[in-house]
C-alpha cells in the first residue's frame, strides 16, 4: 500500500498548508502530523508531562496551527523544519499552561487521532533516564525520518518486484554483515555470496538517498543536507548521559 507520506515533499506541504482550499490545507497538515507527531510527544513526555496530557497539547497545536493557518508562515529560507515545529510546541504549551487545551478548542474533530500506546512505544526508544528533551526531540525526529526512509525503500523494493529481497535483507541496513551471515542469507535467497554484498551495498546506498531526500524537505535554502544527517545521527547514536 502506498504510504501519502512520500508523495510530496514537506515544503510543499507547507505551502499547501496556507492555502485557501481548506481541503487542501486540511489534508496537508494532516500529513505533516502523521510524519511529525511522535517527536514532539516524546519531548513532551520527557519534560514530564503525562501521556494525555502530552497528546493533548499535541493535537491542540496541530489543530491551532489548521484554524489560523499558522503553519503557512514558516518560509524556507529560515531554516530547519523541525527547529520551527518544536518552538511553535513550545510556544503553544506556554499559552495553555494555565489553561485546559481540551476546552479551549471545543467542537470539531481533532486533526490527528494520537495513539498513546505508540507514544509510549516511540518515546521509549529515545528516552533515557537523564537525557535532556531537547536531545530526546532531536532522536525522535532522526527516528522517524529513517523510519520514513526506510518505509519508502520498502515501497520502492516492492514496486521493483523486489519485495522479498528488501524483507531477507533489510536488517543489513544499519549494522555490519559478517561473512558467515552474508553466507546464510545467499542461501535463504539462493543467490551467490557475491551477489548478496552487492545488492547489500546497492540497499544500504538507497537508503542513504531516501534519508538524504527526507533531510533535504526539512530544511532552510541555506543548510546543508550533510550537517543536518550527521547532527541527526549522532543523536540516535547519543548514549545516556551524553549530552555533548
Amino acid at each position: 500500500m502506498t504510504n501519502a507520506r512520500f508523495s510530496t515533499t514537506r515544503w510543499t506541504l507547507v505551502g499547501d498548508s496556507a492555502s485557501s482550499d481548506l481541503d487542501l490545507r486540511s489534508r496537508a497538515l494532516e500529513e505533516l502530523c502523521g510524519a511529525y507527531w511522535a517527536p514532539l510527544y516524546s519531548y513532551l513526555r520527557r519534560r514530564g508531562r503525562s501521556p494525555g496530557r502530552a497528546a493533548d497539547l499535541v493535537q491542540g497545536l496541530f489543530h491551532g496551527l489548521l484554524a489560523r493557518d499558522g503553519i503557512g508562515t514558516v518560509e524556507r529560507a529560515g531554516g530547519r523544519f523541525r527547529s520551527w515545529l518544536l518552538t511553535s510546541l513550545q510556544n503553544h504549551e506556554r499559552d495553555e499552561r494555565d489553561r485546559d487545551g481540551a476546552a479551549k478548542r471545543g467542537g470539531g474533530a481533532p486533526v490527528l487521532s494520537i495513539d498513546m500506546d505508540e507514544g509510549e512505544r516511540r518515546y521509549q526508544l529515545v528516552a533515557a533516564d537523564d537525557a535532556d528533551p531537547d536531545v530526546v526531540f532531536e532522536r525522535a525526529w532522526a527516528r522517524e525520518v529513517l523510519d520514513q526512509a526506510r518505509e519508502a525503500l520498502c515501497e520502492e523494493s516492492i514496486g521493483r518486484g523486489q519485495g522479498d529481497l528488501f524483507r531477507t535483507l533489510e536488517g543489513t541496513l544499519d549494522g555490519d554483515v559478517d561473512q558467515a551471515e552474508r553466507a546464510g542469507l545467499a542461501e535463504r535467497l539462493g543467490r551467490s555470496p557475491v551477489a548478496v554484498r552487492v545488492a547489500i551495498h546497492r540497499l544500504r546506498q538507497r537508503y542513504r538517498e531516501h534519508i538524504l531526500r527526507l533531510v533535504r524537505e526539512t530544511l532552510g535554502e541555506e543548510e546543508d543536507a550533510g550537517d543536518e544527517l550527521e547532527a541527526l545521527l549522532t543523536a540516535v547514536s547519543r548514549k545516556s548521559g551524553d549530552r555533548s
